[in-house]
């Protein structure tokens, strides 16, 4: 297994991934340089870390991405990826790590996920176009990453059994975490100062753990059934004055609601528009809901 280093030995990282071997290393040196494709499986790409190894100017050479990933196992660290006219990162194979980048100021997606089983640790995303993270297929883990600023939403999880843990989404645009696929979990992340705060608009999700506060709307809206909303904090959300700590919406059943703090949200800490025997409230220390017998 070869180590390759860039630009010393080869002016692109394209040109280098198009040089190597399965299973080679790649040594990015601090610099700018174009975007590229990853055709090899068992790459390690590594940077100098972020804000010294960038990767802007001209895009992957497939796309509009700044980074496309088409080979399985790869993995990257110690990059920023910034100023594309679609994605900053896109994921299309499974089972890669992406760890300690920053992407910014794409017109999409800082990073889209579309493979399954990969890993992203210690990312940030913001000031894109749509979302920071952009999940849209199953079995992915999302870990101490920050998504903050993006024009849409901080995380937005699409697909079914992927894992948001210790994550912070601050004032996006829309939703702090919008979750349209089952089975997920979202377990101590910090939601702060978005429109929403968590969105669960699909079924069978557990949130659980997380600290959701300052958003402009709801700080959690259940949108589906059988969605477990456990031991979160939830505090001062509804500044616009509608929305409440949680807000679940008519027509959804069997959601579990329990054991979650909450104070000082608006106008209610919990608000239910359906019946409340359709679902399950249990040890929820609020002031105030509506129907008003909901808090412990």
């Amino acid at each position: 297994m070869a180590i390759h280093v860039v630009p010393t030995e080869f002016a692109t990282v394209q040109e280098a991934i198009d040089a190597a071997n399965a299973g080679d290393s790649i040594q990015i040196l601090a610099g700018t340089f174009d975007g590229f494709n990853v055709t090899k499986e068992r790459l390690k790409l590594f940077g100098c870390g972020i804000g010294k190894t960038i990767i802007a100017g001209s895009p992957s050479p497939v796309s509009s991405n700044g980074i496309d990933v088409n080979a399985d196992q790869t993995i990257f660290q110690g990059l920023t990826v910034q100023g594309f006219t679609n994605d900053g990162i896109n994921v299309i194979s499974n089972n890669n790590v992406i760890k300690e980048v920053d992407s910014n100021h794409n017109a999409d997606d800082g990073l889209e996920i579309d493979g399954e089983n990969n890993l992203v640790i210690n990312c940030l995303a913001s000031f894109n176009g749509t979302h920071g993270f952009d999940i849209d297929t199953n079995h992915n883990s999302i870990m101490l990453c920050n998504s903050f600023q993006n024009k849409v939403e901080g995380f937005g999880v699409d697909g079914n059994f992927n894992k948001c843990l210790n994550n912070l989404a601050k004032e996006n645009v829309d939703d702090g975490f919008d979750v349209d696929g089952n089975f997920n979990t979202l377990f101590s992340n910090t939601v702060r100062n978005n429109d929403r705060g968590i969105a669960a608009d699909d079924a069978n999700n557990n949130i659980i753990n997380n600290m959701v506060c300052d958003n402009l709307r709801m700080g959690i809206s259940v949108d589906d059934d059988e969605n477990i909303i456990d031991s979160n904090i939830i505090r001062n959300n509804g500044i616009s004055g509608s929305g409440s700590g949680i807000k679940v919406e008519a027509l959804d059943f069997n959601n579990s609601i329990r054991l979650n703090k909450l104070k000082l949200n608006e106008p209610f800490d919990i608000q239910v528009d359906g019946g409340v025997n359709d679902n399950i409230f249990d040890g929820n220390k609020c002031d105030s809901s509506f129907p008003p017998e909901i808090c412990t």
